[in-house]
This record gives C-alpha cells, structure tokens and sequence, in this order.
C-alpha cells in the first residue's frame, strides 16, 4: 500500500518527483488550504460565541427590570453584540440626561427635548451595529480571496507543466502518450490543489456571509427595543416618575 502511494505514478510521487515550479506552486496552495482552514474554524467559534452568548444576555435583558443590574453584568458577555449594543446605549442615555438636567430644568423644555434624545440613541444604536459588524466580517475578505485566487493559482502550474511536457518532446523527439503522460498527469495534480484550496474556502465564505447577514439583522431587531426601552425609561425620568 505505501509503495503505491509512493510510487512514481502515484499522485504523491508525481509531486515529490516534480518541477521545482510544481512544488512551488503546490506549497503555496498547502498554505493557501491551511489559512482558509484556520479562519473558517476560527469564524466558526465566533459566531457560536456570538449566538451563545446573545441568547444568554436577552434572557437577562428581558427578566431584568433594573438597567444599572443589566450594565454591571453585561462584562460578563463579551462576545455578545447585545451587550456591547446596550452599554454603549445606556452610556450615551446617561449623558443626555446629565446635560438635559443641567441645560434645562424646567420639564416642559425637557420634554421637548425628548425626540432629539430619540435620534441620539438611534444614531449611537447604529453606530454599535456597525462596529459589530465590522468584527462579524473580519477575516471574511481572505476566504473571498483564496476562494478566487487558487483556483488560476493551480491553473499558473498546469500550465507550466503542460509547457515543460511540449518542450520535452521538442528536445526529445518522442511524440508517444507514454512519454508525456507523466508530465501532463504532473500538471493536473496543480489543478486539483487548486481546487481543493478554493472549494473549502468558497463555501466558507458563503456561509457566514449569510450568517453576518443573520446576525446583523438580529441586531438591528434588539436595536429597535433598546430604543423603545430607554426612551420609556428617559422619558420617566425627566418627568420625575422614577
């Protein structure tokens, strides 16, 4: 069995017994397979963190009425785009209120401050989305370029290797199958690395473009009850009702 993998018509022979281009171009494709590898497994526990850890702190933001609690425990989820939505919510809530008490005591004028305050937390809640966002589609770009690049990659050394099999007829003058065969077959392993490296990666990338799509759309949802909640809780607040 081992002599048939290492033989000379074997695939790993014929690599082993290559060109130095053709081991080039094949190295090159190993570490071309190997990143893309590397950041799906890496993508893959991200957004398993992500997912885990919105469901956890939803079911606190939904049980929990006190929003000092839900921001002293949100630490405790770093993975989660919920928590980072809420802190940076609750922060920007906390200055408005702080400079409307300061500017404008009197509660008639504090509550025609109100809709500016609503077009604050917005622009802050979509601000947070797109920072999330921007670190969901980190990495992303590597599986779109080795999805697209190893493919002419492994093409550049078939290409290589058919030339090199035309020139050795041209020296030789031997024109049969049997003399160029190996060469050709040579040339051939290039375009399956090829698309071994790019096939992974293709699929990858399809994937969680469609999970960041997903999750980014989950957001935008939260964002839409952080508004609602703490504009409630602002709006009672400047009343004197809390």
């Amino acid at each position: 069995m081992l002599t048939e993998w290492l033989g000379e018509t074997s695939i790993v022979g014929l690599v082993l017994g290559g060109s130095f281009i053709a081991k080039l171009v094949l190295f090159i494709l190993a570490l071309m397979s190997a990143l893309s590898w590397a950041v799906i497994i890496i993508k893959a526990l991200q957004y398993f963190s992500i997912r885990k850890q919105d469901q956890k702190f939803y079911r606190l933001y939904l049980n929990e009425s006190n929003l000092n609690q839900i921001k002293n425990i949100s630490a405790e989820y770093p993975y989660s785009a919920f928590s980072f939505m809420f802190t940076a919510t609750y922060k920007e809530a906390a200055r408005m209120i702080q400079r409307i008490q300061r500017s404008s005591p009197d509660i008639s004028e504090s509550n025609s401050m109100l809709p500016h305050l609503s077009t604050q937390l917005q622009r802050v809640i979509e601000q947070s989305i797109n920072e999330r966002y921007s670190l969901i589609e980190n990495r992303l770009n590597i599986l779109a370029t080795i999805s697209s690049a190893a493919p002419f990659v492994g093409l550049f050394g078939t290409v290589l290797g058919i030339i090199n099999s035309f020139q050795s007829i041209g020296t030789t003058g031997v024109t049969s199958l049997a003399a160029v065969a190996p060469g050709i077959s040579e040339a051939l392993v290039a375009t399956a690395a090829g698309l071994l490296a790019a096939i992974p990666a293709l699929m990858g990338y399809n994937y969680f473009r469609n999970q960041s799509r997903v999750l980014t759309n989950t957001m935008r949802n939260y964002g839409m009850e952080l508004t609602n909640r703490f504009e409630w809780i602002v709006h009672g607040r400047l009343l004197g009702r809390e």
